[in-house]
């Protein structure tokens, strides 16, 4: 019965440590996940910066794996490439060791200060900056609370004698210490678990160092079956990146073997207590394999990419390019990756917009063909966006990226709607084609007049909503005004134009829906720029 107790302790104590770990994670994204954006776009010049990068990347996701997963889907999105992300995979291998450095210390109860002022930050201030800081507290208290559960069930269970000579045999026989180290790290898909683990049951002398280094060295191999997973009903260049973390992983576990007793020798050196070492183990071989890979990112790059070719049959038949259900792991990477879809469908619709009048006034069939295939893709855009805006969670972000979400949901309707107005123009300049009239030399001027200040206006509310510069919003709303003014004055001398039998009567309905169409497109650009105020 009291084995079973001291078992249940320590997976018990596992299970917390891992949510603690979750709430450190959420809260470490909340706090610096703008930063990190900004960081990716200068990282991906260099493998040094790309290292970086991942270090910081994985210590705020706290998983090498969701971080491999995420990268995935930046290459499916074609962001990354794969010289890029195995810079970012070094990094990574860094940033995995920080959480076994920060555990490995023993701080008391000091651990039950971070949960008390988490708990009162999270739960009773009324600033979302406050409750964003006490989110990591609370789940840094919670790691250590784990920890602690699992170095008391350790120090019964190393009594057992099937647990002794487990012990004894993973000593003999270090190969099977790596694969444990691999199996279980699989199975609970966390390196950062299964490191926190043998720290604790370093910290109740229930391991010895030799056993904790074979564990930790198969936990690197093991991190790698997210990624894998992930990528295994995915295209050839992210099944490239999971390889390539893959081989880095198992080459720097073969690397090592070999000398694990000289390693062993080395590490004790760094510390008198056992838990400390286990942690300085890990730093010291995942500094120092990301230290030698480091020279070879581009050629382990072209070897992986010449291992496994593209296929010829492979093609993507996804209308997005920036989104991918993957990003979801790092949801302030997703909404910034879905205001780049976002964006990219709104110039579609404004290419869309320009032929469309074009083919009205020139009586192009191309353009009109063009116009109405792309109305659909636009539409097949749209409902995946809001499908993978609605994916994601809004309460693991920010105040400022969840107003940014909001907005996002808003906006893609407005977009969607423009394409409907340039698809309306499309079938208007077709029907103008099939009656071989078409419009008076003067509707012709205006018409092309107005369309070229409506794309002005809608190409400003675009750049407002990239850049988020308040002049490009200040110009949509001036220019709203004059677009109002221009449709009612066009339609004025229409009329006039009528009466005087200037226009063709079987173009009147063409001509005055047209302009109302496209002031509809200036009053969706006055909606976009106006999200962007308040």
């Amino acid at each position: 019965m009291q084995t079973f107790q001291s078992i249940l302790e320590l997976f018990g104590g596992l299970a917390i440590f891992i949510y603690g770990v979750h709430l450190l994670s959420e809260g470490l994204e909340k706090m610096a996940g703008t930063r990190l954006l900004s960081l990716l776009d200068k990282s991906l010049k260099n493998p040094i910066r790309q290292g970086l990068f991942g270090m910081v990347a994985t210590v705020l996701m706290q998983s090498s794996g969701l971080l491999m997963v995420t990268m995935i889907g930046l290459i499916n999105a074609n962001l990354l490439s794969l010289q890029q992300a195995i810079g970012i995979m070094l990094g990574q291998e860094i940033g995995t060791t920080i959480t076994g450095q920060l555990v490995s210390f023993k701080i008391g109860s000091f651990n039950l200060i971070f949960l008390v002022i988490g708990f009162f930050l999270m739960f009773f201030s009324t600033k979302p900056k406050l409750r964003n800081i006490g989110q990591p507290l609370f789940g840094f208290g919670i790691v250590f609370l784990g920890m602690n559960l699992m170095s008391q069930a350790g120090g019964a269970i190393s009594q057992m004698p099937f647990f002794q000579q487990s012990i004894i045999l993973l000593s003999k026989h270090v190969l099977l210490g790596v694969l444990v180290g691999a199996v279980f790290t699989a199975a609970i898909q966390s390196s950062t678990a299964m490191t926190g683990l043998v720290i604790a049951m370093g910290r109740s002398n229930s391991i010895t160092l030799t056993v904790a280094i074979a564990i930790i060295l198969g936990a690197n191999i093991g991190s790698c079956i997210m990624g894998w997973m992930a990528a295994f009903q995915s295209g050839s260049s992210a099944k490239r990146a999971s390889y390539s973390q893959i081989f880095i992983n198992i080459a720097g576990v073969v690397l090592f073997l070999p000398f694990i007793n000289p390693f062993t020798d080395l590490v004790t050196g760094t510390s008198a207590q056992l838990p400390r070492q286990i942690a300085n183990a890990h730093t010291i071989f995942n500094v120092v394999v990301s230290g030698l890979m480091l020279p070879f990112v581009k050629p382990l790059a072209n070897f992986i990419q010449k291992a496994i070719p593209d296929k010829e049959e492979e093609k993507d038949k996804r209308k997005t390019r920036f989104i991918d259900q993957r990003l979801l792991n790092m949801p302030v990477m997703a909404v910034q990756m879905a205001k780049e879809e976002v964006l990219r469908m709104g110039w579609i619709t404004h290419e869309m917009v320009e032929k469309a009048t074009d083919a009205m006034i020139e009586a192009n069939g191309d353009d009109i063909k063009w116009v109405l295939k792309r109305e659909k893709d636009v539409d097949q855009i749209c409902h995946t966006l809001e499908s993978f805006l609605e994916s994601i969670p809004g309460e693991k972000l920010g105040p400022e990226e969840l107003k940014k979400l909001e907005d996002l949901k808003h906006l893609i309707t407005d977009i969607e709607r423009v394409g409907d107005h340039a698809n309306n123009l499309a079938e208007f300049a077709r029907e103008i084609e099939s009656k071989k009239r078409g419009l008076s030399k003067y509707g012709r001027k205006e018409l092309k007049t107005l369309s070229r200040r409506v794309l002005k206006t809608y190409g400003f509310a675009l750049k407002a909503l990239k850049t988020e510069n308040r002049k490009f919003v200040d110009q949509v709303i001036k220019e709203e005004d004059e677009i109002d003014d221009l449709e009612k004055t066009f339609k004025l001398n229409h009329i006039e134009r009528l009466k005087k039998k200037i226009c063709n009567p079987e173009m009147d309905t063409i001509f005055v829906e047209s302009l109302r169409n496209l002031e509809r497109i200036s009053d969706h650009s006055y909606n976009i720029a106006l999200s962007l105020v308040y």
